[in-house]
């Protein structure tokens, strides 16, 4: 089923069409009443003033009836008198109006009359002594006259603020709708890839703000999309590495062009720790993305750190060895214990230990130790190499970011996505000219 489109305007307006009906429709019938009441009630009193008089007077004096015209006139109405068995007196200036029987059965029977029948006011006043009555009636005409010509122009005065409401919630709907159709028209070119669009703030009211919050979230997707293009830019350029002396090297091979024995192992050993080198950072580009998108699986467990920080200390130190760097481990026995997946933990470790090793000249030493306080673990490894620029030291963590020329640009990442995912944190103190302290800490288990 296809939906009808309406604007806000046109919704805006047929509000207040609508709600411009709801008041004056019940206003317009009250008002009718109020007015037919209030007329009733300025007539009636005169009424039965002069009926009550008359009466007084047919009582004492049956000549007063040539008066009743008089009185009539004076009250506003026409007058009838009836004898004592309710038949019309006949005089001049008599009313030519049927007398309605309730007024009639109410005065001969000795009480006082008001009332509106129809469109007629009557009141009925029974003659004292004699019997009989005098009614008095007056015509509500000039009542509904008068609120015909109060509801037409009510009615006129109704279209007139319909037409001027209208105007004016028009426009001020569209002042209203101006910056939301300027965020509207910014989503649709931030859905089509532009990122550099920004909404101009006009305010501080919740529109205002809307705005910012879209100006917010443009600048991140824009930030987003600029390191997403630097990621596909770094890894073709890290792939294209590898790939490039395997090629090359495999070429040469093949070709015969290296025919000494020597070099053919040389070359062997070049394609063997490219491939190596490919594996690697396709294992960590897997990693990664996994772990940013929270689907690596964890195998959470007791763990004491010793084990971990061992293993992946044992893994690095023949290289370690070769290179000329001296690495120790200082752990004091009572390290408390965590809930970690004790694979992931030793990832960590490793990373920052290969990354400390690379930045590490001969000579020099790596050191990876462990502390404890009231609820953290931490881990600390320290090199003794150049330092990390400090222009470089914001963006250390991030993907293919790095303070030297050389490694994968994915180790400190992978280990910021680690740390997070077992809801620890992660940091460096740089130590310019004399190395860098990585350190990690996660929350260890309570001793009972």
């Amino acid at each position: 089923m296809n939906k009808i489109k309406v604007g806000i305007v046109v919704k805006l307006a047929m509000a207040f069409i609508g709600l411009v009906l709801v008041v004056l429709v019940p206003l317009e019938f009250a008002l009718g009443r109020l007015l037919t009441d209030f007329y009733a009630s300025q007539v009636m009193e005169p009424l039965l003033y002069h009926s009550a008089q008359l009466a007084d007077m047919l009582a004492m004096d049956p000549t007063a009836i040539s008066l009743a015209p008089v009185m009539a006139r004076m009250a506003g109405g026409e007058v009838l008198v009836l004898d004592a068995s309710g038949r019309p007196i006949p005089f001049e200036g008599s009313s030519s109006l049927a007398p309605p029987q309730e007024a009639v059965t109410a005065a001969l029977g000795g009480s006082t009359y008001e009332g509106r029948i129809g469109r007629t006011i009557v009141t009925a006043v029974p003659v004292p002594h004699v019997g009989g009555a005098v009614l008095l009636l007056s015509p509500s005409e000039p009542v509904t006259r008068s609120l015909q010509t109060a509801l037409r122009y009510l009615r006129l005065a109704a279209v007139g603020t319909m037409l001027v409401g209208t105007i004016l919630a028009i426009l001020f709907s569209r002042s209203l709708l101006r910056p939301v159709l300027a965020i509207e028209q910014a989503t649709r070119s931030i859905a089509q890839g532009d990122f550099s669009t920004r909404v101009k703030v006009r305010s501080a009211d919740e529109i205002g703000r809307l705005a910012e919050a879209v100006n917010a979230m443009t600048a991140q997707l824009d930030a987003f999309e600029r390191r997403r293009q630097e990621f596909l830019a770094n890894v073709a350029h890290e792939l294209r590495t590898p790939l490039s002396y395997i090629r090359g090297y495999t070429q040469a091979i093949a070709q015969g062009l290296v025919p000494a024995e020597e070099d053919r192992e040389r070359y062997s050993k070049v394609i063997y720790e490219e491939a190596v080198r490919l594996g690697r950072l396709v294992d960590d580009l897997m990693d990664l993305a996994q772990l940013e998108e929270g689907k690596m699986g964890m195998v959470m467990s007791d763990v004491d750190l010793h084990l971990p920080i061992e293993q992946a200390a044992a893994t690095v130190r023949p290289r370690a060895e070769e290179k000329g760097v001296t690495l120790t481990v200082d752990l004091p026995p009572d390290l408390p214990q965590i809930v970690a997946d004790g694979g992931r933990i030793q990832q960590v470790v490793f990373n920052l230990l290969d990354n400390g090793l690379r930045h590490t000249p001969p000579g020099g030493s790596l050191n990876v130790s462990a502390s404890s306080d009231a609820k953290w673990v931490i881990v600390r490894v320290k090199d003794t190499g150049q330092g990390i620029d400090p222009d470089a030291l914001p963006l250390i963590f991030e993907r293919f970011e790095r303070h030297q020329s050389n490694g994968r640009g994915l180790g400190l990442a992978i280990v910021r996505s680690i740390v997070r995912a077992h809801s620890g944190e992660v940091g460096v103190e740089n130590h310019p000219g004399e190395g860098a302290t990585f350190w990690f800490r996660l929350p260890h288990k309570a001793k009972t």
